[in-house]
């Protein structure tokens, strides 16, 4: 086993103090449990991948997303000028 030395400003040590007497542990098991779930866990984009699969939904960045935004304004302003919308 490898030894690691961290340098902690006055309130983070504090508060690992704190925790690590809260939870009955030591400093080296509190961060070595850290660590390991930090490290073992996937990552927030390869569980967006797993959903994606698992629900079969699209990739976003290869969807084709049709909108003509200035065909929506043409409509929004031939509504207000035939008097259909109300201007406040």
């Amino acid at each position: 086993m490898s030894t690691l030395s961290i340098r902690l400003d006055a309130e983070l040590e504090r508060k690992l103090d704190l925790e690590v007497t809260r939870l009955g542990t030591t400093r080296t098991r509190f961060v070595q449990e850290l660590l390991s779930q930090k490290l073992d866990s996937p990552g927030p984009a390869l569980l967006l991948e797993q959903a994606r699969a698992e629900y079969r939904l699209p990739d976003p960045a290869k969807a084709k997303v049709k909108t003509n935004k200035a065909a929506n304004v043409k409509s929004l302003v031939r509504d207000v000028v035939a008097g259909k919308g109300k201007r406040s």
